[in-house]
Parts: C-alpha cells; sequence; structure tokens
C-alpha cells in the first residue's frame, strides 16, 4: 500500500485529500499542519509521495519538498496550492507536479497517478520557466545547494542555528557554514540583508 504525507494548515483540506486518496487511490494517508510538523513526520514515516501546500505558517513548503528529496529522493512531490503562482515555486522547489486546490480532487488523483507514474505535471504556460531555468537562470539562488536553500528558508523565518541543527539534524558547525556559504553567495553582510532578501523573494510561509 503506497504512502502519502499530506502537509496543509487546513484541517479540511487535509481531511478531504486524505479520504479521496485512500478512497479511490488505495493510499495510507499521514497528515502534517505546518513544516516543523512534517519534518517530524519524515522521522516516522517514510513516504511514497507527499503532498503539500506551500504557504503554510512559519516555514513555507519548500522546506519540506527540499527534506523529502534529500532523505526519501524516489518520493514523489506534489504541489496542491490555492495560489496559481505556486506552480513556478513548486517547479524551482524540485516538485513532480502542481495541482490547483480549484481544480477538485479527481484532478489531484489524475495528477498524483501520472507522477507516481513517472512524469513531471505542470501547467503548459510554464514550458517558458522551464526553458529559460535550461539556459541559465538569473536567479539569484540558482547558484545554492538544495541543503543551503533549506537552511536559508529556515534562517528567513527567523530560527537559530541550534534549532536548524536539531530539525536538520546535523551539527551547529555545519549551519554556520551554511550561512556562511549563503551569506557570501547571495551578496548578503548582515541578518537584516538577509531579511529584506527573504521577504522581496518571498521566502517565508504565511503568518
Amino acid at each position: 500500500m503506497p504512502v502519502a504525507l499530506i502537509v496543509d494548515d487546513h484541517p479540511a483540506v487535509r481531511v478531504a485529500v486524505a479520504s479521496h486518496l485512500s478512497a479511490h487511490l488505495g493510499y495510507q494517508t499521514h497528515e502534517a499542519a505546518t513544516a516543523a510538523d512534517a519534518m517530524q513526520s519524515l522521522k516516522e514515516v517514510a513516504p511514497d509521495v507527499v503532498i503539500v501546500d506551500l504557504d503554510l505558517p512559519s516555514l513555507p513548503g519548500e522546506v519540506v519538498i527540499e527534506a523529502v528529496e534529500e532523505k526519501y529522493p524516489a518520493a514523489r512531490r506534489v504541489v496542491l496550492s490555492a495560489v496559481n503562482s505556486a506552480a513556478q515555486r513548486a517547479l524551482h522547489a524540485g516538485a513532480h507536479g502542481h495541482v490547483a486546490k480549484g481544480s477538485g480532487l479527481e484532478q489531484l488523483g489524475q495528477v498524483l497517478q501520472a507522477v507516481m507514474a513517472g512524469y513531471v505535471v505542470f501547467p503548459a504556460e510554464l514550458l517558458a520557466s522551464l526553458h529559460r531555468m535550461a539556459s541559465g537562470s538569473s536567479d539569484p539562488m540558482a547558484g545554492l545547494s538544495r541543503r543551503e536553500m533549506t537552511v536559508l528558508r529556515f534562517l528567513a523565518a527567523g530560527h537559530s542555528n541550534k534549532a536548524i541543527a536539531d530539525t536538520l539534524h546535523i551539527s551547529n558547525k555545519t549551519v554556520s557554514s551554511h550561512k556562511t556559504s549563503i551569506m557570501t553567495k547571495l551578496g548578503l553582510k548582515s541578518m537584516i540583508d538577509l531579511a529584506e532578501f527573504a521577504r522581496k523573494h518571498r521566502l517565508t510561509g504565511t503568518e
């Protein structure tokens, strides 16, 4: 039985998705309301797919996608969002697909089946973004590794080095090294600069 982790801060959405996946697609489901909850769940659950909203409290859903990619690289990653612009965010974060919440559960099921079969499913209008990514991005974050992106999102949300280390199961020294590398690559001189960068690039979740 395939395992799905559903990450959304709206209980009704989690229940609806979990019920549909269980009844119609035969999934065992687990739920998390925040990125932090999802990170905890990943210690206990080995998902075949994670379905995540990007606009979560405190930390954005990209953190979950990055963590799943690192811990369970074979797992598929699908973004379920009410915001149309989230498709591009999902693409850059490393998701395999995007579904608008307004599309309904049947559409989610179809996308999920395609993604689990090895396909990548995004709106056609994102093809231009794919071409830009293939030809070299001007995104200042393009030079950051996946782990550096994860640490950056934690820093942007105001988490301390120790909190980041505890959550990611790495040492404080490693976090500090990542932080130094991030600041250097992005040309940032202080945490004030980092906070402004995070605001400009919408790196934190909804409050």
